[in-house]
Order: C-alpha cells, then sequence, then structure tokens
C-alpha cells in the first residue's frame, strides 16, 4: 500500500469497515504503532512554486524545499472506541480511551521520534502493545515540547533543510493535539472505522509534508520566509527571530490538519 505524506502512527494491518459489532472485547489483538513523515515522491524534496512556460503552468524544478531533519516529541497516545460497537456500554464510552496514558505507560511518553535518517524519511517505530478487540473511530497523540537537554529542548517539532540553497530551521513549542482518523486510500475515504479481531495490527499516523510545506498543495509558501537577522539560516519559530512567527503558526496549522491513520501492509 502506498504510504501517503503524513507522519505515521503504523496502523492496524486489519480490514478497514464500517461500523460492525466487534470480537470478544476481553480478547487482544498485537499492535506496532510508528511515526513518519513522507513526500508524495518519496524524496526529501518538494517543489514550492510554478513556472509558466509558453504560457502552461508546470512545476519548478530548480525551486524546492529539501528536508535533513523531522523530529517530533509525543506523548499521550490513545484509541478511541467507535461509539457504535455495541460490546461496550455506555458508561465506557465516557472514558478518554481504550488505551491511554493512564493505563499504558508505553503510551504515555514523552518520546522523540525521529522520521529522517541520512537524508531519507523512515519509519519509526513507537511502540507495541496489546490492543483490546473492538471498533475504533481515531488515534489520538499530542505533541509537546521536550525537557531534555539537546536539540530539542523546549520544543514540540523540529524540521531542518533548505529553501532553494538557503538552510532553514523550523520549530515550535506550542501543545498540538491530534485525532487522527483511520484512512482507507483504496476508496480515498476518511472517517472509517477499523476493527480488530486478534490478528497483528500494523498502524501508520502520517505526516503529509506537501500539503504542510508546498503553497503548490495548499501548504505555506516557504519561499515568502526571510533571513530578518541575516546570519544566513533562516528561523521559522514562535519567538519570530526572523520575522516569520506567522508562518511558524501556519505550519503548526497545517500539521494538525494533515495527520491520518493508515493501514500498513507489508
Amino acid at each position: 500500500m502506498k504510504i501517503a505524506l503524513k507522519l505515521a502512527v503504523v496502523c492496524f494491518s486489519v480490514a478497514l469497515a464500517s461500523c460492525s459489532k466487534s470480537a470478544d472485547p476481553s480478547a487482544t489483538s498485537n499492535t506496532s504503532l510508528t511515526m513518519s513523515a513522507s513526500t508524495a515522491s518519496g524524496k526529501a524534496i518538494i517543489y514550492a512554486r510554478s513556472a509558466s512556460i509558453n504560457g502552461r503552468v508546470s512545476v519548478d524544478s530548480t525551486s524546492g524545499i529539501t528536508f535533513t531533519d523531522v523530529k517530533v516529541n509525543v506523548r499521550d497516545i490513545k484509541f478511541d472506541f467507535d461509539k457504535e460497537d455495541k460490546h461496550f456500554r455506555e458508561e465506557e464510552f465516557k472514558k478518554d480511551s481504550a488505551y491511554s496514558s493512564d493505563n499504558d505507560p508505553k503510551l504515555k511518553g514523552p518520546f522523540i521520534v525521529d522520521l529522517m535518517n541520512a537524508g531519507s524519511f523512515v519509519d519509526q517505530v513507537v511502540t507495541t502493545l496489546n490492543l483490546p478487540n473492538a471498533t475504533y473511530e481515531r488515534v489520538r497523540f499530542k505533541l509537546v515540547p521536550d525537557s531534555a537537554s539537546g536539540d530539542m529542548l523546549g520544543k514540540s517539532i523540529l524540521v531542518t533543510g533548505k529553501i532553494d540553497t538557503i538552510p532553514f530551521v523550523f520549530w515550535h513549542k506550542r501543545d498540538a493535539n491530534f485525532g487522527a482518523h483511520f484512512y482507507d486510500s483504496s476508496t480515498a475515504t476518511d472517517s472509517t472505522s477499523v476493527n480488530t479481531t486478534g490478528s497483528t495490527l500494523n498502524l501508520a499516523i502520517h505526516f503529509e509534508l506537501d500539503k504542510i510545506f508546498s503553497a503548490l498543495n495548499g501548504g505555506v509558501d516557504l519561499t515568502k520566509a526571510v533571513d530578518g537577522n541575516k546570519d544566513g539560516v533562516i528561523t521559522i519559530d514562535p519567538n519570530n527571530t526572523d520575522g516569520n512567527k506567522w508562518i511558524a503558526d501556519q505550519i503548526m496549522m497545517l500539521l494538525v490538519r494533515h495527520a491520518r491513520c493508515e493501514r500498513h501492509d507489508h
């Protein structure tokens, strides 16, 4: 199955289905959770502008955004029951989630997820767990600032690379809440329920970088970012170091909008 362009928590490798009665809720399915970032081409570059050649508009391959590092600090992963699943009593739905930070320390975090290695995107395993068999409607998680020393200190996300030939750094310290609905790529349908039935599951939450960092795909126009302090690096951050705070805030808004969960069949 082709990977979408979004930050990935590995999705259950079971049939995506509409709401239906689940198996015995006392049974569980072994579940692997991964995260990844990707682009439509699979390469660590997206083109930022269009060009007009003889009156025809096409991608300007001389201008692009190149990624060298994508990191996020994640905590509080939760799987939400589909409220149509009749195996669960009404009072169960008053809880936040089937599995949450309150009852599984493996999902509490925080933990830094590094989504690139040697200039290429990688699927990063977050954890594995046994998830109760049921019908689920989405995966929720948070990005929060890291408190440990290192390049993620005080940051919930860090992205580095180049805008054309100029180095850039994007980071944010915002607490961001994500609700990644399950997505069926075969039908291009969002908000699809997932049933767990005891089979091994692989779920993937994706960050679709094209839809976040490319104006051609409805994302921000990073070519408008400036090196305000003239230090040779374009900094896009909430501190407005180079005057790009407005772009940093737009990126965070799009990041939340373009996270979804897919089955990951290998």
